[in-house]
């Protein structure tokens, strides 16, 4: 009796240990996000998807500040990161130790206005007062870029810079300037407490009608550690089948996508989400049938101002394959 005691017992210490070796030995995935669209773009992974692939433990980051969330990536901390796509080019340029795998959002900048005489991105903006986040900043360099391939003289437009997207809704809800460039979900915020504001035109069709280019620009995407990737590529092509679906959730449900988002401190309201979700551009879209747009879009940024994309237009090695 003693000896079968002893064999069950055995036994069962035997696949605890095995149980604990398979926990122990699972890999972990580093995955860091902005706390944008980006953000909301994997909030439903982050909050049902820890794990992918079976082997690997998935852990995700989401960072408030775009400094640290750059510095990270230039100290190759993450396995792979959702980021603005001039934010992609100077870590290449930096380090080249990530690729682009997806764009995950297209131009999500809208032109609105208070004032009749402007009718677009064109010569009705010459000596206007035009708000917009950030001097030198992705969507200031592609604002421009639009502007001079439509024959405007951008530097007789007179823009008022601010900080932030919520210090840029102040600026036009408050009337202290009538004419903005301003990203969703921020627009849906401001329209709600300025009825006046008429939308003319979104950056992304502005930017397909200037260039004559189809789909328009990559706003965010989704970047891969080089190495990461070449030893798991089945992970990392079931993490991007995932972030597909995710962001098909999310633009089919918006309201449950911003409740997960308010849960990871991403500051976009679940009602703002959905009134503006029509309006972000959260598309998915692998590289491979989105290279061209890419190519095109660092070589216009880098026309208007080489320092958008870190100095040079990246090398074809920028492209996951």
């Amino acid at each position: 009796m003693k000896k079968i005691v002893t064999l069950i017992l055995t036994i069962i210490l035997g696949v605890n240990t095995i149980g604990c070796n398979i926990i122990s030995s699972s890999k972990g995935v580093k995955i860091i996000s902005g706390n944008s669209l980006d953000g909301i773009s994997i909030c439903k992974l982050v909050k049902k998807e820890n794990q992918i692939e079976k082997g690997y433990k998935t852990i995700y980051t989401i960072e408030g500040n775009e400094k640290n969330l750059e510095k990270s990536l230039n100290n190759k901390e993450f396995d792979i990161a959702l980021v603005p796509t001039d934010m992609a080019a100077k870590i290449y340029n930096k380090n080249s130790s990530y690729q682009i795998a997806a764009s995950i959002g297209q131009g999500s900048y809208y032109l609105v206005t208070s004032d009749p005489s402007i009718t677009g991105f064109n010569s009705t903006l010459i000596n206007k007062e035009v708000a917009l986040i950030q001097k030198n900043s992705m969507i200031d360099t592609t604002v421009k870029a639009i502007l001079k391939e439509n024959n405007v003289d951008e530097s007789l437009v007179n823009y008022k810079y601010t900080n932030t997207a919520p210090e840029l809704v102040t600026e036009l809800a408050l009337g202290k300037v009538r004419t903005g460039i301003v990203p969703e979900t921020s627009l849906a915020t401001l329209l709600y407490k300025h009825s006046g504001l008429k939308i003319l035109s979104s950056t992304n069709k502005a930017y397909e009608e200037a260039f004559s280019i189809l789909g328009g620009y990559p706003q965010f995407s989704v970047i891969v550690k080089k190495d990461f990737a070449t030893e798991n590529k089945e992970y990392v092509d079931k993490f991007l089948l995932k972030l597909k679906e995710g962001i098909d959730f999310v633009n089919n449900n918006p309201l449950q996508a911003g409740a997960y988002g308010e849960e990871l401190n991403i500051p976009i309201k679940p009602q703002v989400l959905s009134r503006a979700i029509k309006r972000c551009n959260l598309k998915f879209i692998s590289i491979d049938k989105f290279k061209k747009n890419y190519e095109e879009y660092f070589n216009i940024l880098y026309d208007y101002n080489n320092e958008a994309v870190g100095g040079t237009v990246p090398d074809e090695s920028i492209y996951y394959k």
